[in-house]
């Protein structure tokens, strides 16, 4: 008997991974999916967002190559020296700053 009552709940949709795909049918019946026209905005969106922010951190990359490649070489570069030094306390500094506001 409880063999007849299980196949029963299993035919309904009560086991899990059926009852999951079903669930899942249904959310996406209430997804509003773009038109063609917002689809090429928001791409472009999103491409012109991802080399801009490859080129920023490119740059950046670039610059502490810069940095540290003249710390590091021998006799050390002062410029470069004095730009760590003083990035690192403006650094120090705000970390203080902001764990005292917390």
């Amino acid at each position: 008997m409880a063999k007849a009552v299980e196949t029963r709940r299993l035919l309904r949709g009560e086991w899990a991974p059926l009852r999951y795909l079903r669930e899942v049918q249904g959310e996406l019946k209430k997804v509003r999916w773009p038109d063609r026209q917002e689809l090429y905005r928001l791409t472009g969106v999103v491409l012109v967002v991802t080399i801009g922010m490859s080129i920023l951190l490119g740059l950046v990359d670039y610059f502490f190559f810069w940095l540290f490649g003249g710390i590091f070489t021998s006799p050390p570069d002062p410029l470069r020296l004095g730009i760590a030094v003083i990035g690192s306390l403006v650094g120090l500094g705000a970390l203080a700053f902001a764990l005292s506001r917390s």
